[in-house]
């Protein structure tokens, strides 16, 4: 089902005049522009994650749950990360350039980050989640004993994130990342 859109042009005869346009687009015609819009931000549904107590080398539930927004979201899969990130942040880093024999110093942040364990698991296969509905699903997950424990220092950090998504056309839908506590 397509739209047909009749374009006017402003005085110049070079762009669309977007109130007229938004004028002429009602009823059904937004929905193939709803669905476009969906499929490049991700916002056909939203997912959500709940993490229960985590301790490293003991099993612990996650539960990953979406909610479809005006229409139906076909998806591919549901997935979900958890990875340790170490990062560290040097301030006033003392830098030093040499360009042929001459010598620049100057003082920056230094950030860097690294991924310390990281792991991946298909949380559901593909489905239809529909219009408005909202559906849970539960993974147990297990942060082995000789993984990085947390902490945080003067200059470094080391958490642990999970994020869920859903494997869909364009953007998927997803948690973002979601810092947790690991003892």
């Amino acid at each position: 089902e397509g739209a047909v859109v009749k374009l006017s042009y402003n005085q110049a005869g070079t762009q669309p005049c977007s109130s007229i346009l938004r004028n002429q687009l009602k009823g059904n015609n937004m929905g193939m522009f709803d669905k476009l819009k969906n499929a490049v931000t991700g916002g056909a549904a939203n997912v959500y994650v709940d993490v229960g107590e985590v301790t490293r080398g003991e099993p612990f539930e996650v539960t990953v749950r979406a909610q479809a927004q005006n229409s139906d979201v076909k998806y591919d899969r549901v997935y979900l990360y958890v990875r340790g990130i170490e990062y560290v942040e040097v301030p006033d880093a003392d830098l030093v350039q040499d360009y042929d024999g001459d010598v620049h110093r100057r003082h920056e942040l230094v950030r860097a980050s690294g991924t310390t364990w990281e792991y991946e698991t298909n949380v559901a296969a593909a489905g239809v989640l529909g219009a408005n509905q909202t559906e849970e699903w539960t993974v147990q997950v297990e942060i082995p004993a000789t993984a990085t424990p947390e902490y945080s220092g003067r200059f470094t950090d080391h958490s642990y994130k999970v994020f869920a998504g859903m494997d869909c056309f364009g953007n998927d839908p997803d948690s973002d990342w979601i810092r947790i506590t690991v003892n």
